[in-house]
């Protein structure tokens, strides 16, 4: 019971009935992926239209297949496999806090700050291979922490057998947690090894790999399926997605505020505090190691960070406990900080409530689009600095400690319960819901011409009308080559002479539907 009534505070983070659209890459491309898969039954390539294109690793569109099967094509289904691993690492998490930290509520509270990290709750609400990834790395870290200090055979399992599914998931990604646990592996974990479990769990997890290499060699070859060899060289050599060796120092904690503040009070206590040596290597070896790796790998993105967000949870947690514990004068300051913020951030939420007032008016014509609206952000901004304001003048630091969190969690229920972090094309979503689009989707089966290569916004918009059309052919290419009466979606600037045009829209720009008509071929 006592751990039923702890979870209730992460189900407005978690569960919404905001509606759901998909940001067209990725989650989209997977989202499209799976349902290819659950609807032709074709489990052993990555498909793409009538296409087979081996870029990435199976693991995350037969798990959203294999919920559309279950529960249907919906895009609350898509996103199901995320929250579900969101949720474990959240426990795994908790339960690593416990371990690692001790005391009272350390585990309930590390899971909280983790909850309420922006990072992480975006990745919770993406169907992508993220969370499942973190998941998976969570569970073999902690697996590996309990192997060494009890003999129960299946955390020795666990702590081989999370990495062949976490390939399947992400790829060749997983070397980098692999290599980081190394030095913890060696050092404190040797005995693990020579357990015969331990290697019974990771030829098992390996198994489901080799069968889809091997199967996936004897039936494509090798040219195709040496795509994940070469999209790993493409990324590790591409200047596409290259921000300099410098870029996670700065774009983790900015995406981890507030906690990372008060991560670097933990890992400060932890640096001059004697730690045994399991704990140093984990809590900070790590993690350090993983950002080296990261930073050293050309291709960076916001989502590589998201496996360091629990250990800028722990160390915060760390760092909150030490300072809900103080009493000096450095303390007293740092509250006073936190209410000082908190007042700025409820004048600035007035300013922009105040009905007519010209900051009003700016946000709003400057994010007219965004969705939540402009006085969502407004409201939610009130709600997190008004308890934050309340921060200096609690007397007990237990009740300075719950105003900190219950402001963020207030400003990010609000945001999650408005779409924030669900609705990622409110605008094409809108435009595919009105009746006469329903019904124009409706009207029989869809497909998709592409005469020309498409830029990167035309196969972002290709994908989300993709993914609206309930009866979707799994075909594209060229005018020419479509039989009269059929529906397709084509770029306006590749329509033909007298192909009807059944759907277009603004927001839809540059894909209308149309029908193929005999004259125009």
């Amino acid at each position: 019971m006592k751990a039923l009534w702890a979870t209730l505070p992460f189900l407005p983070l978690l569960l919404t009935a905001a509606p759901r659209s998909f940001l067209a890459h990725d989650e989209g491309y997977y989202a499209l992926q799976a349902r290819w898969i659950a609807q032709g039954g074709q489990w052993l390539a990555p498909p793409w239209w009538d296409q087979v294109v081996f870029d990435r690793t199976m693991g995350l569109p037969w798990l959203i297949a294999a919920a559309y099967r279950l529960l249907g094509v919906a895009p609350w289904v898509a996103h199901l496999p995320s929250l579900v691993a969101a949720v474990a690492s959240l426990l795994l998490t908790a339960a690593l806090a416990r371990r690692l930290l001790g005391g009272d509520g350390a585990g309930w509270l590390a899971a909280a700050v983790l909850a309420l990290t922006p990072l992480w709750l975006d990745y919770a609400h993406l169907a992508s291979q993220d969370m499942p990834l973190l998941a998976l790395e969570l569970l073999g870290i902690l697996a590996l922490l309990q192997a060494g200090d009890t003999p129960r055979r299946h955390w020795a399992f666990l702590a081989g057998a999370w990495i062949g599914p976490a390939f399947l998931i992400k790829g060749f990604m997983v070397a980098l947690p692999v290599l980081a646990l190394v030095p913890f592996v060696l050092l404190e974990r040797r005995p693990v090894l020579r357990r015969p479990v331990f290697w019974l769990g990771l030829t098992l997890g390996w198994l489901p790999v080799a069968l889809w290499l091997g199967l996936s060699l004897e039936v494509l070859g090798l040219p195709v399926v040496a795509g994940l060899w070469q999209k790993l060289l493409y990324l590790s050599e591409s200047d596409v997605y290259s921000a300099g060796p410098l870029y996670y120092l700065w774009n983790l904690p900015a995406n981890t505020l507030p906690w990372s503040l008060f991560a670097l009070e933990g890992w400060r206590t932890w640096l001059v505090a004697p730690l045994e040596r399991a704990r140093r290597l984990l809590l900070l070896l790590y993690p350090l190691m993983m950002l080296l790796l990261l930073s050293a790998f050309r291709t960076k993105t916001p989502y590589y960070g998201l496996q360091l967000t629990p250990f800028v949870a722990l160390a915060a947690t760390a760092g909150l406990r030490s300072w809900s514990a103080a009493a000096g004068r450095s303390a007293r300051w740092a509250g006073l900080g936190i209410g000082g913020l908190g007042l700025a951030l409820v004048l600035a939420a007035a300013v922009v409530l105040s009905p007519g007032a010209p900051a009003g008016r700016l946000v709003a014509n400057a994010v007219a689009s965004l969705s939540p609206a402009p006085e969502q952000f407004a409201l939610a901004a009130g709600g997190l600095g008004l308890a934050w304001a309340l921060v200096p003048w609690c007397r007990r630091r237990s009740r300075q400690l719950g105003a900190l969190l219950i402001g963020p969690w207030l400003a990010l229920v609000l945001l999650v319960q408005s779409g924030l972090f669900t609705d990622r094309t409110p605008l094409q979503r809108q435009a595919l819901a009105r009746p006469e689009a329903a019904a124009a989707l409706a009207a029989g089966p869809i497909g998709a011409v592409a005469g020309a290569p498409l830029s990167g916004d035309e196969h972002a918009g290709l994908i989300l009308v993709a993914l609206a059309s309930p009866r979707l052919i799994p075909r594209i290419g060229a005018p020419e080559r479509v039989p009269p009466g059929e529906r397709v979606w084509i770029r306006r600037q590749e329509l033909p002479a007298g192909w009807p045009v059944r759907l277009q829209a603004s927001d839809l720009e540059p894909w209308v539907l149309a029908e193929a008509s005999g004259t125009g071929q």
